[in-house]
């Protein structure tokens, strides 16, 4: 054996097909087949040699290799057969393939010794039969053990998504075929042995039929003993399969507990068990997508408004919720103009660097960045039901600025900001089709902070607020706020007070915007 491992080992790099042979020679069922060929050399070999035919003066030696040329001329053709039959279908089918390969050799074997019995040595047909099928009765038995070896080596690292076919026998009935299959070999095998004892000549001694008869137990009792021990080992070899399986599951159910969603379930057999590991991916695939729904609302919405729209049964989703709110709208100036003149990934590239900076200070101060619009974000503040919202956006505001003031383009260009904030009552609803619907804002609060965002340039501030933002605001930040009278502002039918900061007028440096944000009890002090 370790002359042949050898010599393959040292063609392999040479030659491709002996390279690919080698590769399946080191196969652990590999040796275990090889295990199988050994054990029936040996078991033909103690029946023909307790054998009372006349194998015409040949040497021992000789019978031993005539019986193992079959098997030393499967182990090659099993060699070369593997990765042509056996490798080349789903991982799934392959342990299937590897028992009816293994069986078909074995079947070849008891055939080439029956032939070798009959018309080589011109033995009796029972002896022939009990060669032919001693070979396939542990031919057998080393089939079923290659092929549950196959299954607990051929998983290749991919889930199996094949839906697995009705015809698939269940486990019960799998161990009850090979049960009554084992009986029978049994029965079969202890039958033809038996029929050699029948016929004994009476006129022989009494001594040589007593001999006879004990033979003939020893030899019962041998056939026993190889058939349970053949039994065993594949049972023991389907119950690592089984515990293999049953680990696998659990373990996999423990990690999805504690939340990794990153793998599946090996399908390995069309059984109940198959069937368990592809509900299980199947389960596990329903959770990775609520998992990614879920940070994909996390982007979008406040944890309890996500929460919220999760746990919503069908058509309670769209159904509107109030709330007291501070909105706050903020756009760049003169980005129209900037974008025109450059490349449409260089401003997707400006864009999304700064809204995620934008969106990082606006959940720093508590609120939610509910949309983008262009170059313009939508945050709200307040839907966490704390009282200081408009103080939260007040500071946001200032955050806001100071990043901006500090942000530049690729072509040294500083930008500019303007901001607007309104307090009021606000209705947060999903709107859309049936097919698509989106999570908002709405209402004349909503409205009206769009406006004063759209304001703050003609009346010369960077942050314009309504009075009901001031109104709410501690004085400190009431402090930084210049009085701008009532504007009519389109869409209210009555003037609206605003309050204006930080002037166009004014030096818009880190400095001047940290002596607001850096006040006694501001969150960015």
């Amino acid at each position: 054996m370790t002359c042949i491992t050898l010599l393959l080992r040292s063609s392999a790099n040479n030659f491709p097909v002996h390279g690919a042979i080698y590769t399946q020679m080191t196969y652990p069922s590999r040796f275990q087949i090889f295990a199988y060929y050994l054990l029936s050399v040996l078991v033909l070999s103690i029946f023909a040699f307790r054998s009372t035919s006349d194998y015409q003066g040949y040497p021992e030696y000789y019978i031993i290799l005539l019986i193992a040329l079959p098997y030393f001329v499967s182990g090659v053709s099993r060699a070369v057969l593997e990765p042509r039959v056996v490798l080349k279908v789903p991982a799934l089918d392959r342990s299937r393939r590897q028992l009816y390969l293994d069986l078909s050799l074995f079947a070849c074997i008891a055939l080439s010794l029956l032939a070798f019995e009959l018309f080589v040595y011109g033995h009796p047909v029972y002896t022939a039969l009990k060669s032919g099928i001693w070979a396939f009765a542990i031919g057998y038995f080393a089939s079923i053990d290659s092929a549950l070896h196959r299954v607990r080596s051929s998983y290749d690292g991919h889930s199996n998504t094949v839906a697995l076919k009705d015809s698939a026998l269940p486990v019960s009935q799998k161990l009850s075929l090979f049960l009554s299959t084992a009986v029978l070999l049994i029965v079969g095998t202890t039958a033809i042995s038996a029929y050699g004892y029948i016929n004994i000549d009476t006129s022989l001694p009494s001594s040589t039929v007593s001999q006879i008869q004990q033979e003939f137990i020893v030899e019962t009792l041998f056939i026993l003993g190889i058939i349970i021990a053949l039994t065993t080992r594949v049972l023991v070899s389907y119950s690592t399969n089984l515990q293999m399986m049953f680990k696998t599951q659990i373990d996999m159910l423990k990690d999805v507990q504690e939340g990794a969603l990153d793998k599946h379930v090996p399908v390995l057999t069309q059984d109940e068990f198959g069937i368990i590991a592809q509900q299980i991916n199947l389960i596990i695939d329903q959770l990775r997508e609520k998992s990614r729904i879920q940070k994909t609302l996390e982007q979008v919405v406040s944890p309890d408004i996500m929460q919220r729209l999760l746990s919503a049964r069908e058509g309670k989703v769209k159904e509107a919720q109030e709330y007291d709110l501070a909105i706050l709208f903020c756009d760049l100036r003169n980005f129209t103009s900037y974008a025109e003149s450059k490349p449409p990934d260089e401003v997707i590239m400006f864009l999304n660097a700064y809204f995620t900076k934008l969106a990082d200070v606006v959940a720093e101060h508590n609120g939610i960045v509910n949309k983008f619009i262009g170059d313009a974000i939508l945050a709200v503040f307040g839907v966490d039901g704390k009282p200081d919202y408009a103080k939260n956006a007040v500071e946001a505001a200032l955050d806001i600025m100071l990043h901006s003031s500090s942000a530049v383009m690729r072509d040294g260009t500083k930008i500019e900001v303007g901001i607007g904030i309104n307090c009021g009552r606000a209705a947060a609803g999903t709107i859309g089709s049936s097919e698509r619907f989106e999570y908002t804002f709405i209402g004349d609060s909503v409205n009206l902070a769009s406006r004063l965002d759209g304001l703050s340039k003609r009346l010369g501030y960077r942050i314009v607020a309504s009075a009901g933002v001031y109104d709410l605001i501690p004085g400190r930040h009431q402090a930084m706020f210049a009085d701008l009278g009532a504007h009519n502002i389109r869409g209210k039918s009555q003037p609206v007070h605003l309050y204006g900061a930080m002037s166009g007028a004014d030096n818009l440096d880190a400095e001047n915007i940290l002596k607001f944000s850096a006040a006694p009890g501001s969150k960015s002090a």
